[in-house]
Formats: structure tokens, C-alpha cells, sequence
């Protein structure tokens, strides 16, 4: 008898074991089987959140599951980023990602992220820059902007929406391309800087295009150059600045990370879902209207060019940061 209960809780206990392997295969295979929180390291309504939003409306579509985008703006994005890297890497934290932040700790006191820290996923957009001049400089080209450069060294004024933004990295870019430097105007945002060109009180400005169009549309500006690889739908009739002669582009992207270490099998599915909405053509006419200038990249080589990215602007910064 005691042979036979013996063996019946032998059984029970294969029989347990099974089953609790089973489960646990189950719930990794059934990935994501919850809500996603998506970090935003800026505050509602800025280019940032207005992306992912979009994006994880789609998503949720094709992954299952509910996302909840959280706003958590504050110290230039640096709050954000490093709730985002302390995340638990279940694939349930994901956040919004663009160029210069692996670099932080070269910019920001007390920053303990890296490159290192987060999973790269899917680049989903990449925004240019069109470079404009007032009407008063009688700059109408690119030619005639680095003309004008070398000729008063260290004069032209240069607008940028911001200090360490994506403009004034257009900026240094194009003074080691170029061979000149430019003298440095620093606004609250693009717009601002737009208005100052449009005033005749900068002589050159870099916004994101949606940022220039009404004062390029009013006449108030001189549209000189894109700075992507190829013209933009909202502005066709103006030259990319390869096309004007220099081997140069420039944009801001935007992209889908994760905290260090999520599974291959976690990153597979995001990416996968990625493809599938960036291929959407109801998506792209969302995003298009949007003014999100869409652009995807795959796990793969999304992380080939995460770690460039991080090397080009990390030597950008550091030469930037020798010279003051």
C-alpha cells in the first residue's frame, strides 16, 4: 500500500512538473500577455510623444496588447531615459529613443546611462533639417553660405533651436565638412529661430521643416537646402544639400528601445510588429499628416547604427566640449 502512494505522488509530482514547464513555456511563447508602459522623456505634444503615440496606437493592433505612454519629462529628457534604463527587462518598459542621448553622461552631471544601457529595436523616423537665410544676407544657396562663412569667419550668425539639440549638431557637422564656423545662436526652439531669420536679425537658421514652411510659403525666408538624403514631400522644389555640392546629411531620428537586456525572442516580436505597421498605409498617411518624416530600420541593422551613431557624436561632443 505504501508502494502504491508512493508512487501516485511520484506521479503527481511528474505530472506537476510538466505542467508547470508547460505554463512557463506558454506565458514566454504568449509574449506580450499584458500592457506595455512606453516611456516619453518629454513633456505631451512635442515631436516626441505626438510620434509615439501614433506609432503605439498601431501597434497595439498588431501586437494585442494595450500600450499606456508616459510623459515623464524633465532635465533635458535625462529623468526619462534613466527610469527608462533602471526598467525591468521583461518587455513590458519600452521607450522612445532619438540621436544624442547615449552620450548624456558627456553632457549632464550625475547621468549613470549609456549606450550600453538600453536594447536597440526599430528606428522609425528620421526628421531633416532645411536650412534657410534671410533676405537680407543675399545668401540664396549653399555655396553661397559657405562662401559667405569663409569670408567673415566666426561672424555669420547661425540660428539653432537649442543647445546640444540636433540643430547645433547639424551646425558643427557642417563646419568640419565645410571648413568654416559659423557664430552660434542659441533659441528656445526652431520657431524661434525662424522668426529671428525672418526679421533679418540671424543671418541662417536649421528647423525641422515643418518649423519654416509658413514663413518660406509668406516669402519671409530663403529656403536653401534639405538636409536629408533625399527631397522632402513637403517642400520638393528645394535641393538636398548633397545635390548643392556637398557631401553632407543630417537628420534626427527617432527610435523604439528597450532597457538592456531584453530576450532576442522580445526584441523579435516588437521588431516584427515595427515592420508590419511602418509597411501600413493607413499609418504613413497618419504620420505623414503629422509631419513624422517616417523611415524604418530593423533590429539589425538599427543596432549597427546605434553604436556609430553613439561613436560619431560622442568625438562631436568631446571636440565641442575642448574648444570652450
Amino acid at each position: 500500500m505504501k508502494r502504491i502512494v508512493s508512487l501516485f505522488l511520484v506521479s503527481l509530482v511528474l505530472i506537476s512538473t510538466i505542467f508547470a514547464s508547460g505554463a512557463e513555456e506558454k506565458q514566454t511563447a504568449a509574449y506580450p500577455n499584458k500592457t506595455i508602459q512606453m516611456v516619453v522623456p518629454y513633456g505631451a505634444g512635442g515631436g516626441a510623444d505626438i510620434s509615439i503615440r501614433l506609432l503605439t496606437k498601431y501597434l497595439e493592433k498588431e501586437l494585442g496588447q494595450k500600450f499606456v505612454v508616459q510623459n515623464v519629462s524633465g532635465g533635458s529628457g535625462t529623468i526619462g531615459f534613466t527610469q527608462l534604463a533602471n526598467a525591468k527587462p521583461d518587455g513590458y518598459t519600452l521607450g522612445y529613443f532619438s540621436s544624442t542621448q547615449s552620450n548624456d553622461s558627456l553632457l549632464f552631471e550625475g547621468i549613470t546611462y549609456g549606450d550600453t544601457s538600453f536594447t536597440p529595436i526599430s528606428l522609425f523616423a528620421s526628421d531633416p533639417h532645411i536650412v534657410i537665410a534671410s533676405k537680407a544676407s543675399g545668401i540664396t544657396t549653399m555655396q553661397d553660405l559657405i562662401d559667405a562663412a569663409k569670408k567673415n569667419p566666426g561672424g555669420l550668425t547661425f540660428g539653432l533651436g537649442g543647445a546640444w539639440t540636433s540643430h547645433d549638431f547639424l551646425r558643427m557637422n557642417l563646419e568640419n565638412v565645410a571648413g568654416v564656423e559659423f557664430k552660434r545662436m542659441v533659441f528656445q526652439g526652431g520657431a524661434a529661430a525662424v522668426t529671428a531669420v525672418a526679421g533679418n536679425n540671424c543671418s541662417v537658421a536649421v528647423p525641422f521643416v515643418s518649423e519654416a514652411l509658413a514663413q518660406i510659403e509668406a516669402g519671409n525666408v530663403v529656403p536653401i537646402a534639405i538636409s536629408s538624403a533625399n527631397r522632402s514631400d513637403l517642400a520638393s522644389s528645394i535641393p538636398t544639400i548633397k545635390e548643392s555640392g556637398f557631401d553632407f546629411e543630417h537628420t534626427m531620428w527617432r527610435a523604439l528601445v528597450g532597457p538592456a537586456g531584453l530576450s532576442a525572442e522580445v526584441v523579435s516580436t516588437i521588431d516584427g510588429a515595427m515592420a508590419k505597421v511602418m509597411a501600413n498605409p493607413e499609418f504613413l498617411a497618419e504620420a505623414k499628416a503629422a509631419g513624422v518624416f517616417t523611415e524604418y530600420m530593423d533590429t539589425k541593422d538599427f543596432s549597427v547604427f546605434y553604436e556609430e551613431n553613439h561613436q560619431l557624436y560622442k568625438k562631436l561632443i568631446e571636440n565641442a566640449l575642448l574648444e570652450k
